[in-house]
């Protein structure tokens, strides 16, 4: 296997195999991949092009670190979920949304999938525009009703509560919960690129527009249109500027091993660490919705601040219990409590298609399928 290194246990063999193919056939080229049972690191492999200390951008990914910091202050009495958000953001209880909870928020069932004012990269880069126009926002349905991606929004919304509540900005919270109190480097703001692995895209099948989706989408959705169309971040996101900036729901920069160290500290215990107790995780990551999103049109299921496993974005399959997130592209995280298992992988090549808003990218879906088999295998082996 001469284009990945790292290190693995036996019974994950198949896994780096595929690992290892993958690159072979030209599909990746800049990733990691990280596996955690019982608490334990049992995958560690990379591409061997890349740095073994190298970070990157996650996107999305974001949404579901800033749902683990929400439910461990909730755990904590630090804030209440099922409060409305306007007890601490006076100001969102505008457009009748005095009654709107975090909890319908994490659900992506707020209905404020994103907003009518016209914001420009340096608005959402500033943070206070973008959180002020979400607050002033009419929500495009009764919230509680149904469900749809909070794409952006979703970091204001639930970043801004959290600094309303709490004092301190989402990257402050990340060093408290992860970097300092798990030793996983997650970062939503950073100064030095030194280490920073940017996105290049490869292989491309399709714009990937907003425009070209909503062409490929017809007239099914006009809720798409309105989620996308604040600035396209993808045109600077290898910057600094935009590095440096507060963007929580598609920001953040990590590692895959923080990623699966997160995700296995919230299901069991790392090093003597537990983000989350077996209350917080039920809740957490039980089925809110499942169903025709409001936004992409087909099925999504959401946890409270997780994807589900669905038809198009399955993790470790459709059949098994997992909670997770998908980073458009470049990442994707998830856990499978009643295996004791954290998966994370993460990529800088964007192979990037037409439908990549509505489909998981194929590199990860045999990859999270042999992750479980390999460890339940273990499991067989040593019973």
């Amino acid at each position: 296997m001469e284009h990945i290194v790292g290190t693995h246990t036996e019974e994950f063999l198949p896994l780096a195999e595929e690992f290892d193919r993958i690159h072979r056939e030209g599909l990746d080229s800049h990733s990691e991949l990280c596996v955690y049972v019982d608490g334990e690191e049992r995958v560690r492999l990379r591409s061997a092009q890349r740095p073994h200390d190298q970070v990157q951008n996650v996107r999305s990914v974001g949404k579901a670190l800033l749902a683990v910091v929400t439910h461990a202050l909730h755990e904590r009495g630090v804030i209440d979920i099922d409060a409305p958000v306007a007890e601490v953001w006076p100001e969102f209880a505008a457009a009748g949304k005095a009654s709107l909870t975090l909890a319908t928020f994490l659900a992506h069932q707020a209905g404020l999938v994103g907003v009518d004012r016209r914001l420009s990269v340096d608005d959402v880069l500033d943070w206070d525009p973008a959180v002020d126009a979400l607050a002033a926002q009419r929500p495009y349905w009764e919230p509680g009703t149904d469900h749809g991606y909070h794409d952006l929004t979703f970091g204001w919304g639930v970043g801004e509560f959290l600094r309303r509540a709490t004092g301190k900005r989402v990257d402050e919270l990340f060093r408290e919960h992860f970097r300092e109190g798990l030793g996983a480097e997650v970062r939503v703001g950073i100064d030095d690129l030194t280490r920073f692995a940017p996105f290049r895209q490869t292989q491309p099948t399709g714009t990937g527009t907003a425009a070209d989706i909503l062409a490929l989408l017809g007239d099914r959705t006009s809720l798409l249109s309105r989620s996308q169309r604040n600035p396209n971040l993808m045109s600077v996101e290898n910057s600094l500027r935009y590095l440096r900036a507060e963007v929580p729901a598609c920001n953040a920069v990590s590692s895959a091993c923080a990623l699966a160290r997160i995700f296995a500290a919230t299901i069991g215990t790392v090093d003597g660490v537990r983000l989350w107790s077996e209350p917080t995780l039920r809740r957490a990551t039980r089925l809110q919705r499942r169903g025709p999103d409001r936004v992409f049109v087909r099925e999504r299921a959401y946890a409270l601040g997780f994807m589900l496993p669905d038809p198009h974005l399955p993790q470790a399959g459709l059949t098994v219990d997992s909670f997770g997130h998908y980073g458009q592209d470049c990442a994707l995280v998830f856990a499978v409590p009643g295996e004791n298992l954290a998966f994370a992988y993460t990529t800088t090549q964007l192979n990037r298609r037409l439908d990549q808003y509505t489909r998981t990218d194929d590199r990860t879906d045999r990859l999270g399928r042999l992750a479980l088999e390999s460890a339940r295998t273990r499991r067989v082996c040593r019973s």
